[in-house]
């Protein structure tokens, strides 16, 4: 398997320098009034005039406006184009005059108008050239010309005839111009791929059978929305917010149409064939900067250190100093005070321990042995012996005298004694119990040796049993856990029934009886019968964390011996392989398959993989109820359009299908349109599907060939001035390539 190096997305668009403008004056353009040819996409404006040469148009850029208040220098702004990707400010204002692919905000169209005619050089009061626009299939007549009362909407017509004075102004429909451009003029079945839907319209005799056409409402602009929200949820904690434009980098770069759908997304369900699919794309962070230092810095750093050591070194010798020193006077001024206790009473030598601070004669005592134990131990060491503490076995001599032989202070001291003999005693059975264990332990793991010498087999299969076993007893209880969430398992019935017992008025003993509890009456004593807790662990048995983590450690001790001993059985059988095996198709599809997750690099936090989604989001297009749209894919509809023609006609149009557009560039798009027409053609059927040669571009190219090769029909064809004086803003002059032909 090849790793392949991660995809890199810038985060916006670079703005384009300026250009300088041309010289319209002194060009053909002027002297000919050449048509004026602007292809007004939803995603992009692509405009030139009729007479350029050059193989694209003449200006291409965004279709979206910008405008906002610039604070530093307190005027208004409105940016065009890609100018708008300026800086964040501009970003949270831009606007496009589409909503979907119909013109609706003709004040944002006006801005762009302008700036395309600023660009194009045209320095004249009013545009003295014919125009020739193009406009998307099923165009509402409102988006041409509406009244709504009294208010005449500001339509296209109105703002080329009343804003800048054009002479006429032509539209068609920019699949079939594409098609003109791609050779395709007689008959054919254009299916276009747009920003926000995807047409299919039928070619017969050179006219488009608009009342044949069909249209989903699924684009480049949607599949981009879907893709942004399957890696928002696939990457909920992603530290950088993903934007729009690095989204459409993703899907026009690492998306392809699969052939077969079904049978590709079931292949996935091997974690290997899914890493193959798999992309990384890293998206823009800021690493910190590690300051290097040189050789000189890095040895006075070390210097600084050791002479830091040095100083904390003799701070430390001369504090031992002062304390041993310390020690070794109040070690003898307390044997000089403990040498009182021969010499005066009982009373007077209390009263004596009282004026030195202590509470009582067993408190000074412990001080004195301290001490002694402190000054021997330092001495031990100046001398480089090796210490050794006497350790003697306590006394209580306390614990066995009547209390009524005791003072107040006595008894205080037998309840102290008597509570330390009881740790002790049961600090010695503890480590008898230890021993015991040890002990046990060394006799059971020296007759499984012996066992193993005498019947190596026998003693796997008991080893292989045991392992069973206990990974049997981990997947119970796993099973259980996530059973008990879901209140009408099997496992929450039992677990409440057990819990109902327990609350029950009356509750069973160990002996059979019955005691019942009484508010204000009787003491609860649940716990202080085994078999409650007996009962307690049954209910809490799923979240038993230390059987569960016992049983881990002796499933480890058994794999390494299965691992030692039984050739048949290697690292890929143990649990630690099965939980991987079980977990890698999960983390393939969320972290690759290479390199090795590694939540601590900033460079794997920023990226992000794509493998189902490359062909999830496109599928769309052709099963649109995945995205819930309830719609025919583009297949089917493209099966409607060829069944609703003449069979005459249809075998001519299936010769020439052609896919244009810019979401239609995806790879394998083309092979799984012809694969879908195929299987609804017979199988002599002559089909042919091909690409447009430039899908970005085709549009405007097909319009400059059409202007040329039929000038007459384009100036016959046009809305003049006139007309739009005389006839009204809903006066519409058609041809074959329009958006509204009727033969």
């Amino acid at each position: 398997m090849t790793f392949r190096p991660a995809l890199t997305v810038t985060e916006w668009p670079s703005v384009r320098p300026t250009e300088s403008q041309s010289h319209y004056r002194d060009s053909v353009h002027w002297t000919e009034h050449a048509p004026l040819l602007i292809d007004n996409g939803s995603s992009e404006l692509r405009a030139g005039f009729a007479t350029s040469t050059l193989d694209e148009p003449m200006y291409v850029y965004d279709n979206i406006v910008s405008r906002f208040r610039d604070r530093k220098r307190g005027s208004n702004v409105v940016l065009c184009g890609t100018d708008c990707y300026v800086d964040a400010q501009a970003r949270g204002n831009i606007k496009s005059p589409f909503d979907g692919d119909v013109v609706c905000g003709f004040d944002t169209m006006e801005y762009m108008l302008d700036y395309t005619f600023m660009k194009l050089g045209i320095d004249t009061d009013r545009i003295d050239h014919p125009m020739l626009m193009t406009e998307t299939l099923c165009n509402p007549e409102y988006s041409r010309s509406r009244t709504y009362g009294e208010t005449l909407t500001k339509e296209m017509n109105e703002l080329l005839f009343e804003a800048y004075n054009v002479p006429s102004v032509n539209y068609g429909l920019d699949s079939l111009f594409s098609a003109y451009a791609n050779d395709v003029r007689e008959d054919g079945l254009i299916v276009s791929a747009g920003r926000t839907t995807t047409t299919i319209v039928p070619l017969v005799k050179g006219v488009g059978k608009l009342d044949n056409a069909k249209r989903l409402s699924w684009g480049g602009v949607p599949a981009t929305d879907f893709l942004l929200k399957l890696l928002q949820l696939k990457y909920p904690t992603c530290p950088q917010k993903i934007t729009a434009f690095e989204t459409q980098s993703m899907l026009e770069e690492l998306c392809y149409v699969s052939s077969d759908y079904d049978a590709e997304i079931r292949s996935f369900q091997n974690p290997d064939n899914l890493a193959n699919v798999d992309r990384v794309v890293q998206l823009p962070y800021s690493a910190p900067e590690p300051k290097e230092k040189t050789q000189e810095e890095l040895e006075k750093i070390a210097e600084r250190k050791r002479a830091a050591g040095q100083r904390l070194q003799e701070q430390t010798r001369l504090m031992r100093q002062e304390k041993a020193l310390r020690n070794e006077n109040d070690l003898k001024y307390y044997t000089l005070l403990r040498e009182w206790k021969d010499k005066e009473a009982p009373d007077a030598y209390l009263a004596r321990l009282e004026s030195e601070g202590f509470d009582s004669e067993q408190e000074f005592e412990k001080t004195w042995k301290r001490l002694d134990t402190a000054v021997r131990k330092n001495r031990a060491e100046e001398l480089g012996e090796q210490f050794e503490e006497e350790k003697k076995e306590p006394e209580f001599p306390l614990v066995d005298v009547p209390d009524a032989e005791l003072d107040e202070e006595g008894v205080k001291e037998k309840r102290r004694q008597r509570l330390l003999k009881a740790g002790y005693e049961a600090r010695q059975r503890a480590r008898a119990e230890k021993e015991e264990e040890k002990r046990l332990q060394a006799e059971k793991e020296e007759k499984e040796r012996q066992e193993q010498r005498e019947n190596p087999t026998a003693w796997l299969q008991k080893v292989r049993a045991q392992y069973d076993q206990v990974l049997q007893r981990i997947r119970d209880r796993k099973r259980m856990r996530e059973m008990l969430p879901n209140r009408k398992s099997a496992a929450a019935q039992q677990r409440m029934k057990s819990i109902t017992a327990l609350a029950s008025e009356q509750d069973s003993t160990s002996s059979g009886s019955q005691r019942r509890r009484k508010r204000g009456n009787d003491e609860d004593t649940f716990g202080a019968d085994d078999n409650d807790w007996a009962v307690y662990r049954t209910i809490n048995d799923a979240a038993n964390e230390e059987e569960d983590a016992q049983d881990h450690e002796t499933l480890a001790e058994l794999e390494q011996k299965l691992l030692e001993f039984d050739e048949a059985f290697s690292e890929e059988h143990t649990y630690a392989a099965m939980l991987v095996r079980k977990t890698k198709l999960t983390n393939t599809f969320l972290r690759g398959y290479e390199p090795k997750w590694d939540p601590d690099d900033a460079i794997q936090f920023h990226q992000l993989h794509l493998n189902v989604e490359r062909i999830r989001v496109p599928e769309i297009s052709w099963q649109p109820i995945i995205a819930g749209i309830d719609q025919a894919g583009v297949g089917e509809l493209s099966r409607h359009v060829l069944q609703s023609m003449e069979a005459v006609d249809r075998d001519r149009m299936i010769r020439h299908v052609l896919v244009t557009g810019r979401y239609a560039q995806l790879p394998g798009f083309d092979t799984r349109l012809q694969s879908v027409l195929r299987s609804y053609l017979p199988p002599q059927a002559p089909l042919q599907v091909r690409r447009a040669r430039h899908a970005r571009f085709d549009p405007w190219l097909g319009m400059r060939q059409w202007v040329q090769d039929q000038a007459e029909t384009f100036r016959a064809t046009s809305v003049s001035r006139a007309d739009y004086e005389e006839k009204g803003a809903g006066w519409f002059q058609e041809h074959a390539l329009s958006a509204a032909w009727r033969a």
